[in-house]
């Protein structure tokens, strides 16, 4: 029998975090290819952006069809096959002459990296439930959040010591390390069971499910909102910070990861509140508030003044912050209530969160003005308020049995 690693150990938490920390290699440090991308193609910076956006429909749409496999063969064989098509897909960017061509290879490596975003949550939610559940989902933020801090830096110093093909090279042996690191450190969670068959009537059965159930869907939705906030800044900070604040790439990289470390500074105090078992409540209250009021003023403030660089970095990194609050707790409780389908549960929710991203991503590349931040300012605004009005307003139980379900969580 082979020996995998202990899930309660740090080895395994650390081989979670690679898993879920590779779809944020493909966005984080692609973008720092950006301009390079458009002076090879010889298209506008603009045009380029829409590597993003294939990237995230494939990202968005593939867990929907990883979920119910998931639970129909186990979580193992998926994402194994999963990060052969990252793998694959990266070769294909990496050597790609046209931008079509670059569009289609971004959109399969989404479809490869759709798994690593919903499969590591199940994986979780087999293992472990309430306040340990959560705070291993921090922490698993918490590290895999090292990926896109490093990120715009790798891809920076690839870019100097190569070219942006060279981003997509590493990127596929990333792809390579996800797979031989699952293959053997990594024994299956869960066992199928025949309620989970392949059958289409089954399959949308599962996941109208997870929409009825009132708590699911209320933390689905905050999380999904609270991921738009998240990613605007994510798709519109090449724009905001290289075209209009004319950073370079290196100082791009290093903005950027300032701004991530505050929500790796999030993640860390919530894994620290649920260790504590602070109840869940608090930490999403706070996030919800802190996300809706620092957008706003950075929306406010686009539209009056230009925004000094520091002033700017210093709310986003509150708003990121914010993030790390809500994330785990909301995923967790979303998720929570519905064992038997997790996977269809956590694709469900991934689904959404990075379907949303695309949307968010490309209307901040449509109406970014090439000199302030609104277009982006004005997205995160938006989602942040959405996420807070339905946390604040939508009903999270529908029955004695389901507030129990929450009460059991905290």
């Amino acid at each position: 029998m082979p020996r995998f690693l202990n899930p309660h150990s740090t080895g395994f938490l650390v081989l979670l975090s690679l898993c879920s920390g590779l779809p944020a290699l493909g966005t984080d440090m692609a973008l720092s290819g950006t301009s390079a991308i458009a002076d090879a193609f010889q298209v506008p910076v603009s045009d380029v952006g829409l590597a993003l956006s294939a990237f995230m429909i494939g990202f968005a749409g593939s867990p929907l069809l990883y979920g119910p496999l998931a639970d129909r063969f186990g979580r193992k064989p998926v994402i194994l096959v999963a990060s052969a098509i990252f793998t694959l897909a990266s070769i294909g960017c990496a050597l790609a002459s046209t931008l079509p061509e670059l569009l289609a290879w971004r959109l399969a490596q989404g479809i490869g990296a759709g798994a690593s975003r919903s499969l590591p949550t199940s994986i979780v939610r087999d293992l472990f439930d309430g306040a340990v559940a959560r705070a291993k989902m921090s922490y698993i933020g918490l590290m895999g959040l090292l990926a896109p801090i490093c990120a715009p830096t790798i891809g920076s110093g690839l870019l100097l010591l190569s070219s942006w093909r060279g981003i997509y090279g590493f990127l596929a042996l990333m792809g390579g390390a996800v797979f031989v690191a699952m293959l053997f450190g990594y024994g299956e969670s869960f066992t199928p069971t025949a309620q989970n068959n392949l059958r289409p009537g089954q399959i949308a059965a599962n996941y109208a499910e997870t929409f009825r159930h009132r708590q699911s869907l209320r933390y689905t939705l905050v999380a999904t909102l609270s991921f738009g906030c998240l990613f605007s800044y994510v798709s519109g900070s090449p724009f905001v910070l290289m075209e209009a604040y004319e950073l370079g790439p290196t100082a791009y990289g290093l903005t950027f990861a300032f701004t991530t470390v505050a929500l790796l500074a999030g993640n860390f105090v919530n894994g620290k509140l649920n260790a504590r078992a602070v109840s869940p409540r608090i930490p999403l209250a706070i996030g919800l508030g802190l996300a809706a009021a620092t957008s706003t003023a950075l929306a406010v403030l686009s539209m009056t003044v230009h925004i000094p660089l520091p002033l700017l970095l210093g709310l986003v990194a509150l708003c990121m912050f914010s993030a790390g609050l809500i994330f785990a707790n909301a995923i967790q409780l979303a998720l929570q209530p519905l064992p038997h389908i997790a996977g269809v549960a956590s694709a469900a929710l991934a689904a959404c969160q990075l379907g949303l991203g695309a949307i968010a991503g490309a209307a901040v590349a449509y109406f970014f003005d090439g000199r302030t931040p609104l277009s982006t300012a004005a997205a995160m605004a938006i989602c942040a308020w959405l996420s807070l009005a339905v946390y604040r307003l939508l009903p999270a139980e529908a029955s004695q049995g389901e507030a129990a379900a929450v009460i059991a969580t905290e």
